[in-house]
C-alpha cells in the first residue's frame, strides 16, 4: 500500500492505564507514526487533535481531502471530567468523517474505542464500535501500530490485514515508539512547552491470573508485557531532546511490580526495588533536565502483600522523581460484598494499610513544597452487589482516613462505564440510585476533600510552573504539569503575564486559590487582595490606595493586620 500522506486524528484517550486529554499525549500518535515512518519515511503525517479540529471542520475536512488514509484515534473508557481539551463523541466522529470529499479515502478508527466500545459517560453502557461503521471502513480491535505497519507492506492494504493482530512482545514495537516521538512537535502544546507524555512501562495486569477487575478491560491483554529499562529512558530521552520536559511513567496497572520476578506467576508479585532503582536512574541519566517525573497506578494489595518491599520501592521512586507525585489506588469500594463480587483489588484494612505506608514515606516535602508522594484514591459506584450500605462503608473508611491524620492527594469518585468484554455486563443486581451517587460524592467533597486538600496545600505551599489550562470569568485557571495537576484559580493581574509559579491561599473542595510568588505589591489588583485571608474588601481598598509600600511594616499598618509568616516571606517590595 503506497501513501504519502496520512491524517492523524487525535480524539483523545483516557482508559485505565493511559491518559490522552491535554496536556497529556498518549502513546497511540507516537506509536502510530513511528509505524507509519518505518514503512514509508518520506510520509507527510498531518497531526491534528480534536480541539483543533473543532475550529474548523471545513478547514480541517479539505486538508483530510488531500491525503491518502485517515486515522482516527479515540476514545474514552474511563469516566472523566477535563478542563484542558474534551474528547471526541460519537456524534462529531459521524458528522466528521462522513463528508462526501472523504468518501473514497481508507478511514480507520483504532485506540479503546475501537477495540473495547464507545464510552459515554459514567454510570451508562457503552455502545457498539460498530455504530461508527459508516464512516469508518476498518475498526482496528488489535494494536494499532502493528496493524498499520502490516497494510503499508501488503499490496491489499487494509483489505488483506487481520485488524485484530496484537504484539506478542513489547520488543516488536520499540523501533516504532522511538521513530514516532518526534510527531510531538506538531502537538499544539509543543511550542509553550505544555505537554506531559505518558510513558508505557508494561501492558496488562498482573491479576490477569484470577480474571482482575469484574469492570476492567486489561486483564484482557492476557500476561503482561513489560518493556526494558533502556527502551523506556531511550525514548524518554528522545522526547527529551525535542524539549519535552514533563513525563508520566503509565500505562501499567501497578507500577511497584515492574520488574518483579514473578510477573505472570502470581497475582500480587512480590516488587522489586532494584527492578525500580535500574529504570529511575537510567530515565534520570538520559534526561537529567527534566521539570516532571512521575508515575500513576499501584496496586494497595501489591503494598498490603508486600510492605517492606514496596516501601524500598517508594523510597525509590522518590530519589529520583519529582516532588507533587500521585500513587493512584485503584480502590473501587470498601463494601466486603461489593469487593468480593467484583474481585476487586484489596478489602479496606488492606487499603488503609497502604495509605498508612505512602504517608509514611512519601508525606516528606522541601520547604513550602508538595509532599513527595501521596496515595490517591479512585472510588467506583454502579458495581454488582453495590447498596446504600456501600455509600456508609466508602464515608465511614475516609472519615478513618481524615481521623489519622493521613493525606489522600485526590479522591476520584465516578460511575462505571459498562464495556462490552468485561463480567460487569453479566453482572445484575441492584445499584445506587444516581440521586444518591451525586449526594454521596457532594458529602465527599464538603466533609473530605476540602479537609484533604488543606493538608496537602495548607497556605504558603509553592506550586511551580504553572500555565492557563482555561478561563472561569476574571480568574486564570491554572495547573502545573504533572499526575493529577492541582487545579489554582488566580484572579487577573495587571496586563496578561501569566506568573510561572504561585502559592496557595485558599482551598476549595478540588481547587486552590493563588496568587503569583513572589508577590507584586505594586502590581497587585484590587481582586487579587481580596483573596487573601483576612483582608476582605475594606482592607483591600486601603492598601490599594496606599502609594508606597516599602516594608513589611507598611503592609501590616495598611492591612491593620499582622502578617502570617507564609504571606510575609511572598511579598515582593522591589516589582
Amino acid at each position: 500500500m503506497l501513501i504519502e500522506r496520512v491524517a492523524l486524528v487525535d480524539g483523545y484517550v483516557d482508559e485505565p492505564t493511559c491518559l490522552g486529554v491535554p496536556p497529556y499525549v498518549s502513546i497511540y500518535p507516537r506509536y502510530i507514526a513511528g509505524a507509519i515512518w518505518t514503512k514509508a519515511p518520506q510520509c507527510e503525517i498531518f497531526y491534528h487533535t480534536i480541539d483543533q479540529v473543532r475550529e474548523s471542520f471545513q478547514k480541517a475536512q479539505l486538508v483530510w481531502s488531500k491525503t491518502d488514509l485517515i486515522i482516527l484515534i479515540a476514545g474514552m473508557i474511563v469516566p472523566g471530567k477535563y478542563i484542558g481539551g474534551t474528547p471526541i463523541s460519537v456524534r462529531e466522529a459521524r458528522e466528521l468523517f462522513s463528508a462526501p470529499e472523504l468518501e473514497d479515502i481508507p478511514k480507520l478508527i483504532v485506540g479503546p474505542w475501537a477495540r473495547f466500545g464507545c464510552g459515554l459517560e459514567g454510570g451508562r453502557l457503552a455502545l457498539s464500535s460498530d455504530v461508527l461503521s459508516p464512516p469508518f471502513d476498518h475498526i482496528v480491535t488489535g494494536d494499532s501500530e502493528l496493524v498499520v505497519a502490516e497494510a503499508l507492506e501488503s499490496a491489499n492494504g487494509f483489505e488483506s490485514v487481520n485488524l485484530g493482530l496484537v504484539r506478542e512482545s513489547a520488543d516488536e514495537i520499540e523501533d516504532y515508539i522511538k521513530r514516532g516521538t518526534s510527531i510531538v512537535e506538531t502537538h499544539p502544546g509543543f511550542s509553550d512547552g505544555h505537554i506531559i507524555c505518558e510513558i508505557e512501562s508494561y501492558r496488562g495486569c498482573p491479576r490477569f491470573l484470577t480474571g482482575g477487575c469484574s469492570f476492567c478491560v486489561e486483564p484482557s491483554y492476557g500476561p503482561p508485557q513489560q518493556r526494558t529499562p533502556s527502551a523506556i529512558a531511550g525514548e524518554i530521552q528522545a522526547l527529551n531532546e525535542l524539549g519535552i520536559r514533563a513525563f508520566r511513567i503509565g500505562h501499567q496497572a501497578d507500577i511497584f511490580t515492574y520488574g518483579s520476578n514473578e510477573m505472570g506467576e502470581t497475582e500480587f508479585p512480590v516488587p522489586n526495588p532494584g527492578a525500580l532503582e535500574d529504570l529511575f536512574s537510567k530515565i534520570r541519566a538520559g534526561a537529567p533536565d527534566l521539570d516532571v517525573l512521575h508515575i500513576d497506578n499501584v496496586n494497595p494489595g501489591t503494598i498490603a502483600h508486600h510492605p517492606q518491599e514496596s516501601k524500598k520501592v517508594a523510597k525509590t521512586i522518590m530519589k529520583y522523581h519529582t516532588s507533587g507525585d500521585v500513587a493512584a489506588f485503584g480502590v473501587e469500594s470498601t463494601d466486603p460484598v461489593v469487593i468480593r463480587q467484583n474481585n476487586l483489588k484489596a478489602d479496606a484494612e488492606e487499603v488503609l494499610e497502604a495509605v498508612r505506608l505512602i504517608n509514611e514515606v512519601g508525606r516528606l516535602r522541601e520547604p513550602w513544597g508538595l509532599p513527595h508522594l501521596l496515595p490517591g484514591i479512585n472510588l467506583l459506584y454502579g458495581l454488582p452487589g453495590e447498596s446504600e450500605k456501600t455509600l456508609d462503608h466508602n464515608m465511614d473508611f475516609l472519615k478513618q482516613i481524615l481521623a489519622e491524620g493521613l493525606m489522600l492527594r485526590r479522591i476520584n469518585v465516578r460511575q462505571v462505564i459498562g464495556l462490552p468484554g468485561t463480567r460487569l455486563l453479566q453482572e445484575t443486581g441492584t445499584r445506587v440510585k444516581r440521586n444518591q451517587f451525586f449526594k454521596h460524592r457532594e458529602e465527599i467533597r464538603n466533609t473530605i476533600d476540602i479537609e484533604m486538600i488543606k493538608r496537602v496545600a495548607p497556605h504558603g505551599t509553592l506550586i511551580s510552573s504553572v500555565f492557563v489550562d482555561g478561563m472561569d470569568g476574571n480568574h486564570y485557571l491554572l495547573r502545573p504539569l504533572g499526575t493529577y495537576p492541582l487545579l489554582c484559580h488566580m484572579p487577573k493581574g495587571i496586563g496578561e503575564t501569566v506568573p510561572r509559579d504561585v502559592f496557595v491561599v485558599g482551598h476549595g473542595p478540588r481547587s486552590l486559590t493563588v496568587l503569583p510568588y513572589p508577590l507584586p505589591l505594586s502590581q497587585t489588583t484590587l481582586s487579587q487582595w481580596r483573596v487573601i485571608p483576612g483582608v476582605g474588601s475594606r482592607r483591600a481598598t486601603k492598601i490599594k490606595a496606599t502609594e508606597h509600600l516599602r516594608s513589611l511594616e507598611d503592609v501590616t499598618e495598611a492591612l491593620e493586620m499582622e502578617l502570617p509568616e507564609w504571606l510575609a516571606r511572598a511579598m515582593d517590595f522591589e516589582s
